[in-house]
């Protein structure tokens, strides 16, 4: 993976990685087959709890959010609180709208992640490969979870009560280990549905997300992942789509 790639990845990783955990809807704990987690205890309760969030997965044609994003980081001087919008129309078109404090917009579409900044009226544009393109899928949760937990180690803690069922990720991919310490995901109990996630990465920056106003299989015009930034913008391109497959 180019240097350039990979930093743009690194750049969206937290957005995808949200993503690829919160695609679960209220659809699996209405499925009368489903057996009732509070009877279960260790591995059985973490694979039934991960197989329902599977077949909500695959039910899942689109999605709409609001969310609340806190970023750590040794770079920043201070906590950095974002809030915008979330969009995802199946099989791997993605949206993340920022509204505040800086208005961005990141798009994934076919083979090409665009990052758009409209009040510098600038873009860049990086155009992946097949490998970086499964990459991607993979974080942006356009494989169900269980093909997903083949990149990960899942521990499941239930604190019991109302409070949410907490999974901590770890992957066991070499290319995610370079960039992922752990995903750390609240479930709640009732909807099956994630309300946070914290996403840690190697180097002890951390981002963690607050999902609000979560809306399972909204009508959503295709024309939203796309983009027509206009010749006053500018837009730079990285074609990263030769080499290795």
């Amino acid at each position: 993976m180019c240097a350039v790639t990979e930093w743009r990845l690194a750049f969206v990783l937290p957005l995808c990685c949200v993503l690829a955990l919160s695609l679960a809807t209220p659809l699996a704990a209405e499925d009368p087959d489903s057996p009732d987690l509070a009877t279960l205890e260790g591995g059985d309760k973490v694979h039934a709890l991960l197989d329902q969030v599977v077949a909500s997965q695959r039910a899942l044609t689109s999605l709409k959010a609001d969310f609340v994003q806190v970023k750590r980081s040794s770079l920043l001087l201070d906590v950095v609180e974002s809030r915008g919008d979330f969009a995802y129309l199946a099989p791997d078109n993605v949206r993340w709208d920022y509204v505040e404090p800086d208005p961005m917009v990141v798009l994934f579409a076919a083979d090409l992640l665009t990052t758009y900044h409209p009040e510098q009226q600038r873009a860049e544009t990086v155009k992946l490969n097949r490998r970086h393109r499964r990459f991607v899928r993979v974080l942006a949760g356009t494989q169900p979870l269980d093909e997903l937990s083949a990149q990960f180690s899942i521990a499941l803690a239930d604190p019991g009560e109302d409070a949410p069922y907490r999974l901590t990720l770890r992957p066991t991919h070499s290319v995610l280990k370079k960039r992922l310490s752990s995903v750390i995901l609240e479930v709640d109990r009732k909807l099956l549905l994630p309300i946070v996630v914290e996403y840690h990465e190697t180097d002890g920056d951390s981002t963690r997300y607050e999902f609000r106003n979560l809306e399972p299989n909204p009508e959503l015009d295709p024309s939203l992942f796309r983009l027509d930034l206009g010749d006053e913008v500018r837009v730079d391109t990285i074609d990263a789509s030769a080499g290795t497959d």
